[in-house]
């Protein structure tokens, strides 16, 4: 089965993410989750988002020490999840290391003033999960990864769900979990993670 690194949001390693890892888990697949903000964690809403925010930032170089730490933890193959700040890190990892065989992101992905160089390689498949009004994703910036990844010969999906939860599988943020949504995301990263049996 799949080798994963599964890199949180902003809000921190919350009790979703913990409880998404085990389902993988009990799928066969191998997870790593490292926790890139030393435990803490943030609530959603615009002062929890805020607060995650300006945690991240101030502690940057220290997110980027971890996330390195735990990609070079594992060995072999491996395929990248991430969720919005995750999901950025997991870009990144895929664009150039050579050791990506897949890369998952939910909420985030994009080039964002060239934050990452515009490319993607065409052995890397793909797949991009947000939802149509979420006000963390930038949908112009996601259709250009996914135009990009597309032209270079990868396999890609782009899977877009209704409503507007940037982390909509999170059932500790109920103003933005959806339970229907939720159970579709965890069949289709399972669906994902299949290729690499």
């Amino acid at each position: 089965m799949a080798t994963v690194l599964l890199l949180h949001s902003a809000l921190g390693l919350r009790p979703a993410v913990h409880s998404l890892t085990d389902h993988l888990r009990s799928a066969g697949h191998q997870v790593i989750a490292p926790d890139l903000l030393d435990g803490h964690t943030f609530e959603g809403g615009e002062s929890g988002y805020a607060e995650a925010v300006a945690h991240v930032q101030q502690h940057k170089p220290v997110v980027e020490q971890r996330a390195g730490t735990a990609y070079d933890s594992i060995s072999g193959p491996r395929v990248v999840v991430g969720f919005s700040m995750g999901a950025g890190i997991a870009q990144e990892f895929a664009q150039t290391r050579p050791e990506v065989t897949g890369a998952i992101l939910c909420g985030g992905g994009g080039f964002f003033e060239g934050w990452t160089p515009e490319r993607w390689r065409p052995d890397v498949p793909l797949a991009l999960h947000h939802a149509v009004d979420d006000p963390w994703a930038d949908p112009v910036e996601a259709r250009l990864l996914v135009d990009i990844a597309a032209r270079a010969g990868a396999d890609v999906s782009h899977y877009v769900y209704p409503g507007k939860g940037h982390l909509f599988f999170d059932a500790g943020l109920p103003d933005e979990y959806d339970a229907t949504l939720a159970d579709l995301l965890s069949t289709r990263l399972l669906g994902f993670l299949g290729r690499f049996a």
